[in-house]
C-alpha cells in the first residue's frame, strides 16, 4: 500500500491533482485536507531544530524521536486507513505540506510506509491572481484569514518560492526517487501525456478518469461550499478539465504587479519554462 501526497501552492491545481488521483477505485475518495498531520509533521521539524537544546532529555537520539513521532503519523494514516477500508492506496493533500515533504519522508520510509509525491507546478503569476481573488472573498466576508493574502506581490511571490523550495531542493536520493512533477498547464491542455506520466510513477491504472467528465469517486459536497460562501470554491472544482484559468492574470494584476512578482520568482519561471 502506498501513500500519495499531492503538493503545490495554494491555487496551483491541488485539488484537481488529487481528483485525478483519486479517480482510482483503490484509492479513498476525494477528501478534504489532511492538515491535522500537519501538526505531527511540524513536531518533528522543531523538534529536531531543538532536538540539544530541549528534547535530548526526553529522547535518547534523533532517531528515537523520529520513531516516536514516526509512529504518530502512522496512527494517523492507520485512523484514515479505518475510515476508507476498500482503499488500497492513500491520496492525500495539505498545500501547507508541500515544504515539508522531505521530511514526511523520513519520517515514513524509516517505518516501512511507502510515501510517493506529486508536486504540481503552475505559472505564479496564474496563482497569485487567484490568490488575489480568495483573499478578496475573505475580507468581504469579514475573515481574519483575508489578512493573510493582501494584494502584495511581494509577499505571495514568497509565499509561492517558500513552499516549493524546500521540496524540490532536497538532494536526498530516495525522497528524489519518490517524487513526481507535473505542470498544470500541460496537465489540463494535454491531459493524456500527464495522465500517462502519472500511471507510470504511481502503479495507479486510472482507467475511470475522463479528462471530458466531472470528477468521480468524490466526497466534497460542493453544494455546502457554496452555501457557506466558502472563498477558496473554485468553479472549476468537480467539472471536466479546463484551461480557461491558464493565463488569466493578465486580466486581473496590473502592469506593475506582474513586474515584481516576474522579479520575484525569477528562478521558477525560468525553471519550468514560463514566458
Amino acid at each position: 500500500m502506498s501513500v500519495f501526497f499531492i503538493g503545490g501552492v495554494n491555487r496551483s491545481g491541488t485539488t484537481l491533482l488529487q481528483s485525478i488521483l483519486c479517480s482510482d477505485s483503490t484509492t479513498n475518495p476525494l477528501i478534504h485536507e489532511a492538515s491535522y498531520l500537519r501538526n505531527i509533521v511540524e513536531a518533528y521539524v522543531f523538534g529536531m531544530q531543538k532536538f540539544e537544546e530541549h528534547n535530548k532529555y526526553y529522547f535518547s537520539s534523533v532517531e528515537d524521536m523520529r520513531y516516536f513521532t514516526a509512529g504518530w503519523a502512522k496512527s494517523f494514516l492507520d485512523k484514515t486507513r479505518n475510515r476508507y477500508p476498500e482503499a488500497e492506496h492513500l491520496v492525500l493533500k495539505h498545500p501547507p505540506l508541500t515544504p515539508r515533504f522531505p521530511a514526511i519522508f523520513d519520517l515514513l520510509s524509516s517505518i516501512g510506509e511507502d510515501p510517493k509525491f506529486i508536486i504540481i507546478i503552475r505559472d505564479p503569476r496564474d496563482v497569485a491572481a487567484s490568490l488575489v481573488r480568495v483573499g478578496e472573498r475573505l475580507r468581504n466576508k469579514g475573515e481574519s484569514e483575508g489578512n493573510t493574502l493582501p494584494r502584495n506581490m511581494n509577499l505571495l511571490g514568497n509565499l509561492y518560492m517558500q513552499c516549493y523550495m524546500p521540496a524540490l531542493a532536497s538532494q536526498h536520493p530516495p525522497y528524489k526517487n519518490s517524487l513526481t512533477i507535473i505542470k498544470y498547464e500541460d496537465l489540463v491542455n494535454n491531459p493524456q501525456a500527464v495522465i500517462e506520466k502519472i500511471r507510470q510513477t504511481s502503479g495507479l491504472k486510472l482507467n475511470e478518469f475522463n479528462a471530458s467528465e466531472d470528477w468521480k469517486h468524490d466526497d466534497i459536497d460542493y453544494d455546502e461550499l457554496k452555501h457557506n460562501k466558502n472563498a477558496w470554491l473554485s468553479e472549476l472544482w468537480g467539472k471536466k478539465l479546463s484551461n480557461a484559468r491558464v493565463g488569466s492574470y493578465k486580466n486581473i494584476l496590473k502592469p506593475e504587479e506582474i513586474t515584481l512578482l516576474e522579479q520575484v520568482c525569477a528562478g521558477p519561471l525560468k525553471t519550468f519554462g514560463y514566458t
